[in-house]
């Protein structure tokens, strides 16, 4: 394929070195390294190096050599330029640098070249850029340095009092620079925490610094950035931890720091400034002195120059780096937006209409699609592990969930268990993701939230305590499907009025004969399974107070589970999995995913097997209707809500449900 020459303008990469080996040269950059071969190759290379400068064209190259050697030069420009090692700057946009600045700043130039084009302008319009760098004591000094060094023209340093701020410090910082770049200046900007606005008035990018939690004016900061137009960033200490950004475009979305801060006080509720509002009485990190204060304010200078050049230009909005200032460790957490940092949102009864026509949406994908939710630090969970736990007879797995309101009193386990690690970790992030959205209540939705009767389909308003008791997790279900969650979400409600039962229960309940009762695949399975380990285990019927088949599952050490479900093979497949986990947790000695604890069925109540005939026989199925007809045999409409308070959280698993019961 013919090349025009003159529509190249090659210039060879900052980071390119060459080197002469016995087959001809050995060519690196940060792309990787090539061999080539021949005789002259590394003279040639180094011949032409300098004038591979981006001021000419190829034409004009090969028009400065004999041509003879034209062809051979084209084809080694050109290869280069196929490798990576030179780049064509043609479409390049002019820039006004001076030869002695471009020069001065050809590194963080190349930088810059790397991975974009147009390296000069992009770097022009960075030094140029009104960036005000806001923050106190130390920090704030080493910030002003950073950005010195990095080329800005004249950055803006606006203040603040909490921490001790050294002007001559700053002064001298800006001697050292000015001996190498006489331009660059200094500009201070006088400001308190009642006028924020002011900080981002005219500027292209904020950049924050504070040694301790001021998290209220971090937080007010990134909103008056946002509303003049700049961009921002920010570094807040907290204990032995600076948490470095995110990086907000002038078009971001503004509230991604208070998201961030959220996501991270939800798995760590006692971390100083959870409140959201300023400390300045917290004391600096020990840590945090000499050169770590540098390092800090380098990273942030760093994120500023990457986005204010391009580089970075559309991303790094839901990351946060973790600098530890101990082991000057570094680590990048992703985030969500919080529900909270977001502008409110009425409860609306319109989106209840798109539900029962939603894709469905299954094990397999809900677990791929809760990925985005892990992160050790700011994630809507911190892990899904198997830690330490043991794996027989069945698969445990855990998610720790945070706390994203307060209400659950700090992150807590769930656990899901199964007979394959794949089936207990999906399980396990069902669990997680029904309990998330249990105590994701965001107050501003109203005190009336929107559900559908479970039988006509029709909204009802249902008082938002009803839905989200105070002091108590409300029990949620899910399905693949909103029908499939409606019916978990109903025999849920049925089980919770289990302890009624047992106390207006004036007979003992049957006893069923195991050997002989008809059950699934998976649950003979799983009484085999008992035998085995030699765990003796007795079941009663409880369907008829309660109007759809209901078993207790005792054990010689108390009551296990009371188990519900429209179909008794499916309720007595889920007890016996639930007793066999009881086993094998107290076998373990971890108590952690033991299901929990239920009120023990009175010895009164215990029937007996009885007669030979019909002692294994299994209570009839009910219908989703029958089943709602017991719950509101005292009157009333059973209400499926949808648990959807946090909106991401809502798409990535859109049928999560509580039934509610509802008189009048």
């Amino acid at each position: 394929m013919e090349v025009d020459v003159e529509r190249v303008r090659p210039r060879l990469r900052g980071d390119v070195y060459v080197m002469r080996v016995q087959e001809g040269a050995y060519i690196r950059s940060n792309l990787g390294g090539s061999m080539l071969k021949g005789a002259s190759t590394y003279e040639w290379i180094q011949r032409i190096a300098p004038m591979l400068d981006g001021t000419r064209t190829l034409g004009e190259l090969c028009g400065a050599v004999p041509e003879s050697s034209r062809a051979a030069l084209a084809k080694l420009i050109l290869l280069l330029h196929g490798k990576g090692y030179v780049k064509n700057v043609l479409d390049d946009r002019p820039h006004t640098l001076t030869p002695d600045l471009a020069k001065t700043y050809a590194a963080n130039i190349a930088f810059v070249e790397y991975f974009t084009d147009s390296p000069e302008l992009r770097f022009e319009r960075y030094r140029d850029s009104t960036v005000v760098l806001a923050g106190s004591g130390p920090l704030l000094q080493a910030l002003a340095n950073s950005q010195l060094r990095a080329g800005m023209r004249t950055p803006v340093l606006a203040p603040f009092a909490e921490s001790p701020f050294d002007r001559d410090r700053v002064a001298e910082h800006l001697a050292v620079a000015q001996a190498r770049d006489p331009e660059q200046r200094i500009a201070y900007r006088d400001v308190d925490d009642g006028h924020l606005d002011q900080v981002a008035a005219g500027a292209a990018m904020v950049l924050h610094v504070a040694d301790r939690p001021m998290t209220q004016r971090a937080r007010l900061l990134s909103a008056a950035a946002g509303a003049a137009g700049a961009a921002s960033a920010q570094v807040i200490v907290v204990g032995d931890e600076a948490w470095i950004g995110p990086v907000i475009g002038k078009d971001g979305d503004t509230t991604a720091w208070e998201s961030a801060w959220r996501r991270l006080c939800a798995l760590a509720p006692d971390t100083v400034g959870a409140d959201l509002r300023d400390h300045p009485e917290a004391a600096p990190s020990d840590f945090l002195r000499g050169p770590t204060v540098a390092l800090v304010a380098n990273h942030l200078c760093f994120a500023a120059f990457r986005h204010l050049t391009g580089i970075d230009e559309d991303t790094g909005a839901d990351q946060l780096v973790r600098f530890d200032l101990e082991t000057l460790e570094t680590s990048n957490h992703a985030f969500l937006p919080h529900p909270l940092a977001l502008p409110a949102v009425p409860d609306d009864p319109a989106r209840l209409a798109a539900l029962a026509a939603a894709a469905p949406v299954d094990d397999e994908e809900l677990a791929r699609r809760a990925v985005d939710c892990v992160d050790p630090r700011t994630g809507v969970f911190a892990e899904i592990t198997e830690r330490d736990y043991e794996q027989l007879p069945l698969f445990v797995s855990e998610v720790m969930v945070s706390d994203p309101v307060g209400l659950a009193g700090g992150p807590f386990p769930v656990y899901g268990w199964g007979e394959s690690v794949v089936e207990s970790r999906r399980r396990a992030v069902r669990h997680a993701l029904e309990r998330y959205a249990a105590v994701m209540a965001d107050p501003r939705r109203g005190d009336r939230l929107h559900g559908l009767d479970v039988l006509t389909g029709e909204p009802v308003a249902v008082e938002a305590t009803a839905v989200f008791p105070a002091g108590i997790a409300p029990r949620a279900a899910s399905g693949s499907d909103w029908p499939e969650a409606v019916r978990a979400a109903v025999v849920a409600a049925a089980g919770d009025n289990v302890v009624e039962a047992l106390s207006s229960a004036a007979e003992p309940f049957r006893r069923l004969d195991m050997d002989a009762a008809e059950l699934t695949s998976r649950g003979a399975r799983y009484l085999k399974l008992l035998e085995i380990v030699g765990q003796s285990i007795e079941v009663y019927d409880l369907s008829g107070p309660l109007g759809l088949p209901t078993f207790a599952f005792t054990t010689p050490k108390g009551t296990v589970a009371y188990v519900s479900d429209l179909e008794p093979g499916a309720a007595l497949e889920r007890g016996l999995e639930r007793t066999l986990l009881a086993y094998q947790s107290q076998a373990a000695a971890q108590p952690g995913y033991a299901p929990p604890p239920v009120p023990d069925l009175p010895a009164k109540l215990r029937g007996d097997i009885g007669g030979t005939d019909g002692n294994g026989t299994l209570p009839d199925s009910v219908s989703l209707e029958e089943a709602v007809g017991a719950l509101t045999a005292e009157g009333g409409r059973v209400v499926a809500v949808p648990l959807d308070h946090d909106p991401l959280l809502a798409r990535i698993c859109p049928f999560v449900v509580r039934a509610v019961v509802v008189h009048g």
